[in-house]
């Protein structure tokens, strides 16, 4: 049995999945490694709409799939009447929020600081959760700052290759960082920054009875249904980039792809994670 790590990229580009917890707080931030499609951009001068396909695999991961789809179909459309934002002081303007927001985001858990942005962290975190709840990788170039340094690697049997556990592992730390966040302070930091969350989604062009809740909820879906494959997953390369050797895995969204690296494991911690921290929010409304 060989272990391999993969550069295919020479300098590698990575990209968030988990940047829902951003407009959440943008705190469930994730360095993923680009996959096989290209990047896609948002088109901002048109309207959109949320779209929640249904993603069709194996019947190792039914079960999960049909559960998460329960949940997102339960999802209501936000409604602002319920919310009360709290702040300690004014608001910062949007151009000026990055060390507030930032800072903010670090007193949920300081392990999430790799993955957050450098610079217009608030505009970023909401473009790339707008992408991620189309099921799309948001583009490399908004993602060029972030780094990861570890390389995806795969073990090879015979003639076949496997994603390896250590590629897995590459993870860990950030799965543990955000299964760790409290819910009412993730609540508490949605709510004072809605108003510049908000600021960015304007651009977006969504109908009016759409708010940044909607796109949180439904990027929020994108990953919860992802697939769940404790098994051994075979990829091939048949050029300089790995694919899944199974057609149904590689016809996946890059979202769901992009979890299958993480691994079971960290894919249900995150799920998990993420399907209370909306109901949180969800229940906040009410208030």
């Amino acid at each position: 049995m060989q272990e391999q790590n993969m550069n295919t990229s020479g300098k590698s580009t990575f990209w968030i999945i988990g940047v829902v917890v951003v407009a959440l707080l943008v705190a469930l931030v994730f360095f993923l490694k680009a996959g096989q499609e290209e990047s896609r951009s948002i088109t901002q001068n048109t309207e959109q709409v949320l779209v929640i396909p249904e993603v069709e695999i194996e019947s190792t991961v039914a079960d999960t799939q049909d559960k998460n789809l329960d949940f997102a179909s339960q999802l209501p459309l936000y409604d602002d009447q319920g919310l009360q934002f709290e702040s300690s002081g004014p608001l910062p303007e949007l151009a000026k929020s990055d060390a507030e927001f930032t800072q903010d985001i670090l007193t949920l858990s300081a392990q999430l600081k790799p993955g957050l942005f450098k610079q217009q962290v608030i505009r970023k975190s909401v473009f790339s959760i707008n992408d991620i709840s189309q099921g799309m990788r948001p583009p490399v170039k908004r993602l060029r700052e972030l780094s990861f340094t570890q390389p995806f690697s795969v073990h090879q049997v015979g003639d076949k290759m496997y994603m390896s556990q250590a590629s897995y592992r590459r993870y860990d730390q950030l799965a543990q960082a955000v299964n760790a966040i409290d819910k009412q302070m993730a609540v508490a930091l949605y709510q004072k920054y809605l108003p510049l969350l908000q600021q960015v989604f304007q651009q977006l062009s969504y109908p009016e009875n759409y708010q940044v809740l909607d796109i949180i909820k439904s990027a929020t879906a994108k990953i919860l249904e992802a697939p769940v494959i404790t098994g051994k997953i075979e990829v091939i390369r048949p050029s300089v980039r790995y694919k899944f050797a199974n057609p149904k895995l590689e016809k996946l969204t890059a979202v769901d792809k992009q979890m299958l690296r993480m691994g079971p494991e960290n894919t249900r911690l995150i799920q998990d994670k993420l399907r209370e921290l909306v109901q949180a929010l969800i229940e906040s409304e009410k208030e």
